[in-house]
């Protein structure tokens, strides 16, 4: 049976309630900036966390996997700015402080459940 995959759920939870916590705070334009950002977030972490897998599970392609998941959070980074920030498509400022922080929180949350899982994995004595 094939196991489940718990950080898609953690990351569209972290994307969600964080949107919603931010809510209060902002006018209608800051609140799509907000979605904008956690949406873009949500949608690179994702894509790298299923695309870089294979090559974090082998000790000869975790450095590439490292440095390849930087550069796309590094592109999703560039494209906020060029796409949505710059031309205003939504509010610069809290575009970029989502996106940003969004992109943090879930690099963190991704760390954290593999840390557990690979512990898990491990067998009790080794």
């Amino acid at each position: 049976m094939r196991r489940f995959e718990s950080f898609p759920a953690v990351a569209v939870a972290i994307a969600g309630l964080g949107s919603l916590a931010a809510w209060p705070f902002l006018d209608g334009g800051a609140h799509r900036a907000v979605v904008g950002g956690a949406a873009l977030a949500l949608g690179t972490q994702l894509a790298t966390h299923f695309l870089l897998r294979a090559w974090r599970a082998r000790n000869d392609r975790f450095p590439a996997a490292i440095l390849a998941g930087f550069a796309m959070r590094v592109a999703a980074v560039i494209v906020g700015v060029l796409v949505f920030a710059l031309p205003r498509r939504a509010e610069p400022v809290p575009f970029l402080l989502s996106l940003g922080a969004f992109l943090i929180a879930l690099l963190a949350a991704e760390a954290v459940l593999e840390l557990r899982r690979l512990r898990d994995a491990i067998p009790a004595g080794s």
